[in-house]
């Protein structure tokens, strides 16, 4: 298992100029480490929704890349955002989806038969192009390099394990994200 901040780490590492949507624990990480908040939509107030969010980022901004960070638990209530991801063939779209085997994203609550899911085989049947999975750091450092320089949509599970006390979530709503991100991108423009 990869520790939950480190691999948020890693990612900022390889982010460059990416836009970023991140949901539910994953968030919690990304709020603490990323050097380009003003890249982030923070979706803490419709966590189902971040695959949705990211693939009309993706489509509005094609020649930027946009990565997805998700959690199993909250993809789980959306699993049909795969499909129209999968149909909607970004190429500048990752979405990285940390599976936690501790279930601290429901604090401590295992959730019923999310154990018989199989998010890989269901992002290949939903159409990604390109699926990745990654248990150790050394493996996801190496391979993320990969994944960055792929032709999307690409799907890269991530089994983490999470500190006990977790970071707090970001402060801003989503709507004051996307405010600084739609600056950012007009002054960029």
């Amino acid at each position: 298992m990869i520790p939950a901040m480190e691999a948020a780490k890693a990612i900022n590492y390889h982010r460059g100029d990416a836009l970023v949507v991140a949901t539910s624990a994953a968030l919690r990480d990304w709020g603490q480490v990323s050097r380009r908040r003003d890249l982030d939509v923070d979706l803490k107030d419709c966590m189902d929704r971040a695959p949705a969010v990211g693939l009309g980022l993706s489509l509005a901004q094609p020649h930027r890349k946009v990565l997805v960070l998700d959690c199993d638990a909250t993809l789980r209530t959306d699993l049909a955002s795969l499909a129209t991801v999968g149909e909607s063939k970004p190429g500048n779209l990752v979405h990285f989806v940390f599976e936690d085997a501790a279930y601290s994203s429901t604090d401590g609550i295992p959730i019923r038969g999310i154990d018989n899911l199989d998010f890989i085989s269901i992002a290949q049947g939903a159409g990604y192009t390109k699926t990745y999975q990654f248990d150790n750091l050394e493996e996801f450092l190496i391979g993320l390099e990969e994944v960055m320089v792929q032709t999307g949509p690409a799907f890269v599970l991530v089994k983490v394990i999470r500190q006990a006390d977790p970071p707090p979530f970001p402060g801003e709503s989503m709507a004051e994200s996307w405010v600084r991100v739609r600056q950012t991108l007009m002054k960029e423009g």
